[in-house]
Parts: C-alpha cells; structure tokens; sequence
C-alpha cells in the first residue's frame, strides 16, 4: 500500500471515513433517525453556509466559528457552528404558519475550531431532534427518553444520564452579584471541582441570603436524586430552588419511563453555549470521558428569529458514537459478488451484474485486464464474498464458475441457476 509521507492527505481536525466506516457510520445514523420517525420528527435539511453575525453571550463558540469573504456580495460569510440557531430561524422564518409545535431532525455536520482531549478537531457529525413551541416538562423528559433509545438501539447500554439546570448557577452567581472576570474564574473553579479555589474567589463577597456556601460545597452536588432532596432544603435563591424542583419533577416523569436507574444529577454542571435556560442533560458512557449526546431547553433563543420563545432538543455525536457501536458484518463486508468475465464481448458479464442488483446483491465486475490469480487476489484483498468467473471457451448457453475468494471452486452451473440459487439479497438475511 503506498504510503504519503511529504503531504498531508488531509487539514489536521479532519478525516476520511474509508469505505467500510463510511457504510457504519451510514447505518448508525440511519437508525438514529429511525428512532427520530418513531417519536414524531420529521427530518430537516440546512445549508453548511450562513451569513456570519456574531453571538452576543457565547463569546466561546464565536471565536471557535469559521468565516470567510462571500465572493458574491464580499460580506462575511460562517460555517455552521451548531445547528440549534439555524434549525431555530427556520421555525421563526419559512416554517412560521406551520402549527405548533415543531418537531424537527436532522443528521448533519458543523464545524468549529475546537480541542477534544488534547487534539483539534474541525469537523463534528450530529444528529438530533428539535421539539419548538412548547413548554414542558414533559418535553424535556421526552428528549432525554428519545436519546436513550438512540443509545440502546444501538447496542450501547453501560451509559448514564447526567442533568443539571441552566437556572441553578445562573441564579446562585446572580444573587451574589458577580460578572465579568469574576464571574468567569468562579465557573472554571467549579467545574474543576475546586471547592478551596471556590471558597478563595468568594472572599470578600457579600454572603447574606445567599448559597455561597452551597457553591463551597461542590463534591456534594453530584450524585443520586437524594443530591436534589438535600439541596432543596438549605437553598435561599429563589431561582435556584425553582430549577431543582424542576428536576424532581423530570425525574419523577422518568421513573414513568423506567429510567430512574439511568440518572444521575450534577447540579455545577454548565455548557459553553449560554443560550440553554433549563433542564440541561449529557449522556456518558462508562470508560468515555466525553459526553456522547447532549441537550436541553434553551427558550431564550427562539425569539431572536420569531415569534417562538420555548425550545428543548439534544445532538448525538456521532465522533465518540461510532466507537462504541459494534461494526455488524454489513458493514465490514463490502462486495457480494464480483464478476470476472474472461471473454472479450463481456455480454455475459454485464448481463449477469445487472440482474444480479436487480435482486439487491452487490456487484462488481473486474474490468482490469489480469489473469484469474490476480483477481482473486484483489478479491481477497477487497472483502468480496463469492466470485463469479465466465471463462473464455466455456459450456455454450451461458454457464459461471462459482469461486471463494481463497479459489476453492464451487461448481459450475447456468446463469439463470444461479439466479436462482442466490434468490434475493434480502431473502437471505
């Protein structure tokens, strides 16, 4: 195999997905959208280009944005960053007389200039719901059930749901008063886990009918829903307090879906992107130190392109899915047949490919001049499961040897009896 060592083949951040891991990756997200069809999403298509306007409050993803110089009319152009803002200017622009509420997927990819243990990456593969126009409880609990059954239908079950609120911190920081730097030092201490860095950066702020000392006490945020039960009986901030109840409510609605072993709850967990409002959640599967789904409500977005104002959904990323997802022999195989014609019209060859898709098998015809032992040396090489060898000189009526790819002969027979040996492809699944 020829090796490129003075080029890179590809931009560092990206890859290609070579032809077996392209057909896995395929699969996978088609039964993720299967799962998306069940419960009542319809699929959504936008385009990679937008026009590029900076994001007031998610400084972070902005300066992680791709722009460029639109060639037609030299104004700035991006790449999508994320999917949620263009899904939500759709509700709000050319599907704002459909009713409510929307209930949106898609399978896609964003890009932004991002660091995922330590390596760059450029370019992420999601697919994810959009649920538009309703607030309730029920519809966060809905996500966080769908993403579980995105999970289990692929065979991925040593995972657990992590939720926390985009009102508990957000409310906590907001009674104590602090913005800016401050503010920023104290989000990166929390979600270290550094209860002394908190205590330290909390020096000198008024703590009067505040939950300091609740921040003081990270480690103790983390854990089973009795987490939730204590909180809510020594927190002070009202909109603190209202997003933990929240969360009992959500929990006790997922008992109904019996997924209360599922959950646990981080209540000092916060994402990058500030548009999210209230149940937050992400999806960890043991031994992954990266979230492999993630969402939540984010109602303060909407408005910003219509008249919606309530909004939940989640994203499975596909970058930490495909791993964990056992490759099936479909995917792995990739040639049903290859056919060798060795006669110099190749009739034969052509009219034995075409019907043998026409029953669904997939089909190759090798149209390389070699010898036989060549082909079936590539078809070793390539995965191919059977070949089929129409030999120059061979019984009149049109007759194929039937080879294993190592050249052990299984016999030789008509064409039209081994159309009829072979059936269809998905007879024989």
């Amino acid at each position: 195999m020829r090796q490129i060592t003075s080029l890179r083949a590809i931009p560092g951040g990206s890859r290609v997905f070579l032809p077996g891991e392209a057909k896995h990756k395929r699969e996978v997200e088609e039964s993720l959208l299967g799962v998306f069809e069940q419960w009542g999403f319809r699929e959504l298509l936008t385009p990679a280009f937008e026009f590029y306007v900076p994001r007031a409050g998610s400084e972070v993803l902005d300066a992680q944005t791709y722009r460029m110089v639109d060639l037609e009319s030299g104004g700035l152009l991006a790449l999508r960053a994320d999917m949620t803002p263009q899904i939500a200017r759709a509700a709000g622009t050319i599907l704002a007389a459909h009713p409510r509420p929307l209930r949106l997927s898609y399978a896609a990819n964003v890009f932004r200039h991002a660091h995922v243990a330590g390596e760059l990456q450029r370019e992420f593969w999601q697919a994810g719901v959009e649920l538009i126009g309703l607030v309730s409880l029920e519809a966060d609990a809905e996500m966080i059930a769908i993403a579980v059954e995105c999970l289990q239908a692929n065979g991925v079950d040593n995972f657990r749901m992590s939720l926390s609120h985009g009102a508990f911190l957000r409310g906590i920081l907001g009674a104590l008063g602090l913005e800016g730097a401050q503010r920023a030092e104290l989000l990166e201490a929390i979600e270290r886990r550094d209860s002394s860095g908190v205590t330290s950066l909390l020096k000198g702020v008024p703590r009067q009918k505040t939950d300091a000392g609740l921040l003081e006490r990270v480690p103790e945020c983390f854990g089973g829903v009795e987490v939730l039960r204590g909180v809510e009986e020594k927190i002070r901030t009202p909109a603190a307090r209202g997003a933990v109840r929240e969360l009992l409510r959500v929990f006790r609605i997922l008992e109904l879906y019996g997924l209360s072993e599922r959950i646990i709850f981080d209540l000092c967990d916060f994402k990058d992107f500030d548009y999210y409002t209230g149940v937050i959640f992400e999806g960890f599967v043991e031994g992954s130190g990266y979230p492999v789904c993630g969402g939540g409500r984010y109602d303060r977005l909407l408005g910003q392109y219509g008249d919606d104002a309530l909004g939940t959904g989640f994203a499975v990323d596909l970058n930490q899915m495909l791993p964990l997802v056992t490759q099936g022999a479909e995917s792995r195989n990739g040639t049903d047949f290859l056919v060798i014609d060795l006669t110099r019209e190749k009739r034969s060859g052509i009219v034995l490919s075409r019907k043998l898709r026409a029953r669904g098998w997939r089909v190759a015809r090798d149209i390389i001049r070699r010898d036989l032992a060549g082909s079936l040396e590539y078809a070793r090489a390539a995965g191919v499961s059977k070949c089929l060898v129409i030999e120059r000189g061979g019984k009149r009526g049109g007759h194929a040897r039937l080879l294993e790819p190592n050249g052990e002969d299984l016999g030789a027979y008509p064409i039209e009896e081994i159309l009829a040996r072979v059936g269809g492809r998905d007879e024989n699944r």
